[in-house]
C-alpha cells in the first residue's frame, strides 16, 4: 500500500490569539461531503475521527490529520483526500456550521449519546473550569504579543544586515531553479494551513510527514528578519501566475508569516528552518546569513543574543499556561466521559461508515 497519512493544523494558538485555516480543509466547491461533530469535551469527537481514519486508511485511501493546537494528540478534523470527505470539530474556538446544509453539509450531534442528567450534576464544576480555561488563553495570549515585540527588536537587528542585491538575486536563482520550464498561465490556486503549532506538547511540527514524499526539497535556514517569508510569498505569487496549485503553510507565531510552500506538481517544497521550529529537516541547504553583513551582526550579537533570552522565556511562559490548560481540559472531559453512552457513540461511528461507503461507490463510478 502506498497510501499516505499526513499531518498538520488547520488552527493555531498565534501571537494575535486564535487563528483558523479551517475554511481550507476541503472547500465547498470541491466537497462530496463535509461532517460537523458538535458536543462537548471529551465526547468522542476525536476518537471517531481516529476509527474513520483508521478505516479508510486500511482500505487504501490518502488521509489528512488535521491536529488541534490544544492537545496536537487530538484532532480536530481528518479528510479522505479521494473520497473528497472531511469531517470536523464544529465546536468552539472554531464553531464549524454547515455552508451549504443537506447538499454539502450536515451536523452530528454527539449529545445524543450523553446521560443530560448526569451532566449537569456537576455544572458549577464545568462553569469554573471553563471560566478558568478562558482565562488562562488571554495570559497565553498576552505572553505571546509581548514575545513578538521582543521577536521585532530581534528581527529589526538581521533585517539592517542584509544585502539587498543579493536577496534579489538569490530570489531570482530560486525562482529559475523551482519554477524552471513553466510559463506564465492561467492563474493557480492556493491553500493555507499550518505545519506547526504553539501546543501544550511543546512546539509541535509535522514538516516530515508533509515533505516525505517530494522529490525536490530546498530548505531556508535562518532567524527571524532574514526575509525568508518574503522570499517564499514571491515565489507563491510567481507560481500561481504559473497556473500551479500551491499549499502554503503559515507561521503559528505570526500567521501572516509563510513558513513553508509545496507545489505537488512539480514535486517541489521550499520549507524553512527557522526560530519557531527549530527543525532540522533534510534537503538542498540554503543559509540566509551568507546574504548578510556578518561584520554587522557580530557588532549586535549581545542585544541578539539578549532578545533571544526574552523571546524564548516568553514563549516558555506561554507554553507552559497551555499544557496547565490542557491538565484542566482533561479534568472538564472527565464529566462528559463518565456520562458517555459509548455503545451509542460507536453505533454513530458504523453509521458514517456506512453513509462514506456510498459516497465511495459514487467515487468509483466516476474513475471508471
Amino acid at each position: 500500500m502506498n497510501n499516505y497519512i499526513r499531518h498538520m493544523f488547520p488552527g493555531a494558538n498565534t501571537s494575535m490569539g486564535f487563528y483558523s485555516f479551517f475554511r481550507y480543509i476541503l472547500p465547498q466547491d470541491e466537497a462530496r461531503r463535509i461532517v460537523c461533530l458538535k458536543g462537548g469535551p471529551g465526547t468522542g469527537k476525536s476518537s471517531i475521527m481516529k476509527k474513520l481514519s483508521a478505516y479508510f486508511y486500511s482500505n487504501g485511501y490518502n488521509i489528512e490529520h488535521h491536529h488541534c493546537s490544544s492537545d496536537s494528540e487530538s484532532l480536530d478534523a481528518i479528510l479522505i483526500k479521494e473520497l473528497k470527505i472531511a469531517v470536523l470539530d464544529g465546536t468552539s474556538p472554531h464553531m464549524v456550521d454547515p455552508i451549504t446544509p443537506g447538499a454539502v453539509d450536515e451536523i452530528l450531534n454527539l449529545g445524543q449519546c450523553w446521560n443530560e442528567d448526569g451532566i449537569k450534576n456537576h455544572k458549577v464544576e464545568i462553569m469554573d473550569i471553563a471560566k478558568t480555561l478562558s482565562e488562562n488563553y488571554k495570559r497565553i495570549y498576552r505572553y505571546l504579543r509581548s514575545a513578538k515585540e521582543i521577536h521585532e527588536d530581534w528581527s529589526s537587528f538581521n533585517l539592517q544586515s542584509m544585502d539587498s542585491n543579493k536577496l534579489l538575486t538569490f530570489k531570482e536563482d530560486l525562482k529559475s531553479k523551482v519554477l524552471k520550464g513553466t510559463d506564465i498561465g492561467v492563474l493557480g490556486k492556493d491553500r493555507h494551513l499550518f505545519a506547526t503549532g504553539i501546543t501544550p506538547q511543546g512546539i509541535v511540527t509535522y514538516i516530515e510527514s508533509l515533505t516525505n514524499a517530494y522529490e525536490n526539497v530546498y530548505v531556508i535556514n535562518g532567524g527571524p528578519g532574514f526575509r525568508k517569508s518574503e522570499t517564499l510569498k514571491y515565489i507563491l505569487e510567481e507560481s500561481l501566475k504559473r497556473g500551479l496549485y500551491v499549499e502554503v503553510f503559515h507561521d503559528p507565531f505570526i500567521s501572516e508569516r509563510i513558513e513553508h510552500l509545496f507545489i505537488p506538481e512539480l514535486s517541489t517544497a521550499i520549507v524553512t528552518s527557522n526560530e519557531i521550529n527549530k527543525k532540522q529537516i533534510k534537503g538542498n541547504e540554503i543559509y540566509m546569513e551568507e546574504l548578510c553583513n556578518t561584520k554587522y551582526l557580530n557588532s549586535v550579537s549581545n542585544e541578539i543574543e539578549y532578545n533571544k533570552t526574552l523571546f524564548y522565556s516568553m514563549v516558555e511562559k506561554a507554553l507552559s499556561i497551555l499544557k496547565n490548560n490542557k491538565a484542566l481540559h482533561d479534568d472538564l472531559e472527565k464529566f462528559y466521559i463518565q456520562n458517555m453512552y459509548f455503545n451509542k457513540l460507536d453505533s454513530l461511528g458504523n453509521e458514517l461508515v456506512d453513509k462514506f461507503h456510498k459516497y465511495e461507490k459514487e467515487y468509483k463510478n466516476e474513475i471508471k
